[in-house]
């Protein structure tokens, strides 16, 4: 699987974004990019990033993001490994990126990205 790329974030839903955020800058990490219901904040050491988005209820995992220089590739390589896609490759223009999500038989889901 020579396009699926690197591992580039995790993504968690939580319910406060303001207060995750908030947490994490006493952390130590700073943030990326920052809207209504949707954060990015990075670990300035080692580059890693993690992903906000805000939906009620507990905390909770939603994805690892893959870092890809070709998303429609790595989406085709991964389906044809028996992957199931859940949102083909497209356009995020909000966050300066094509995408795809895709989520494994275990119920492990997966998003490649390719930023601008």
């Amino acid at each position: 699987m020579n396009s699926v790329g690197r591992l580039d974030h995790i993504a968690f839903a939580v319910p406060s974004v303001p207060d995750q955020v908030a947490r994490f800058i006493a952390m130590g990490l700073t943030v990326a990019q920052q809207v209504d219901g949707y954060a990015l904040v990075v670990d300035p050491a080692s580059g890693f990033k993690i992903e906000l988005n805000q939906e009620p209820g507990e905390a909770r995992f939603r994805h690892l993001g893959f870092q890809s220089d070709d998303v429609d590739a790595g989406h085709e390589e991964l389906v044809a490994e028996g992957v199931s896609s859940t949102e083909p490759p497209h356009r995020r223009e909000f966050a300066r990126m094509r995408t795809a999500f895709l989520k494994d038989a275990n119920g492990l889901e997966y998003q490649l990205v390719d930023y601008d």
